[in-house]
């Protein structure tokens, strides 16, 4: 499923605003949501969520062939 590019525009502003905990404000978020009921919301952010670990892990994965 290709990325929303709403979605994608969330993800890198909030790794930019939150860094290495991005992908933990997302996850509180989308949690928030559910409990609360708005399962639109709460899909909303899953797919955020999931935007911030793909980029989170290829910036890891860069950096340790940077590093080899």
């Amino acid at each position: 499923m290709p990325d929303d590019p709403e979605a994608a525009l969330l993800a890198r502003d909030m790794i930019d605003v939150h860094g290495a905990e991005a992908a933990t404000v997302a996850r509180g978020n989308a949690r928030g949501a559910a409990l609360a009921g708005q399962s639109a919301q709460a899909k909303a952010w899953i797919r955020v969520l999931g935007i911030i670990q793909r980029r989170q892990a290829g910036a890891t994965a860069s950096a340790r062939l940077t590093h080899s």
